[in-house]
C-alpha cells in the first residue's frame, strides 16, 4: 500500500492557515474542523511551518494567557517532513516513529496534494487486513473457485 491509497480515500483537503495569524484563531480552526494540524503558510503562499494541538499546549504551558495573542509564526515547527504518494505505508510508518510526529503533508513534484495522519496509516492497515482475512477465510472454507 502506498501514501496515494490513503489519498484517494481519504481525499486532498488540507486546512491551512497564515503565519502571522493568531494562535487564538489557529485554535477556532483546529476545534471547528475536528482536526489536529493545520499547515502554515507564508506571505507567498508557500509552507513555512505545521502547527499541532501539541505545539499549542506546549507553548501555553510555557507563556500561559499570552499564547493566544501570539502569531502562528512564533509557536509552528519550521522543519517540515514531507511524503510523496508514491512512498510505501512502510517507510511512512517509520518516518512517523523515527520522527514523533503524527501528521504528514504529501508532495508531488513540490505541489501540495494532501496530508496523511498516523490514524489514517493505522484504518488503512486495518482495512487491508480485514480484506485479506476475508479472502484467506474464503479460500479455506472452499469458496474461492
Amino acid at each position: 500500500m502506498k501514501v496515494k491509497d490513503i489519498l484517494s480515500i481519504k481525499g486532498p483537503q488540507v486546512f491551512t492557515i497564515g503565519e502571522n495569524m493568531s494562535i487564538s484563531t489557529a485554535i477556532e480552526l483546529l476545534a471547528n474542523n475536528k482536526i489536529g494540524v493545520l499547515l502554515a503558510l507564508s506571505d507567498d503562499g508557500k509552507i513555512c511551518g505545521i502547527i499541532s494541538e501539541r505545539d499549542i499546549i506546549r507553548e501555553f504551558a510555557n507563556s500561559h494567557v499570552e499564547t493566544f495573542n501570539k502569531r502562528i509564526a512564533d509557536v509552528m515547527t519550521r522543519q517540515v517532513i514531507f511524503v510523496e504518494p508514491d512512498d510505501e505505508i512502510e517507510y511512512v510508518e517509520k518516518v512517523f516513529t523515527q520522527n514523533k510526529i503524527r501528521h504528514l503533508p504529501v508532495l508531488q513534484e513540490k505541489r501540495l496534494v494532501g496530508l496523511i495522519s498516523i490514524g489514517d496509516v493505522v484504518k488503512a492497515a486495518l482495512n487491508e487486513t480485514k480484506t485479506e482475512n476475508k479472502y484467506l477465510m474464503e479460500y479455506i472454507g472452499g469458496n474461492v473457485k
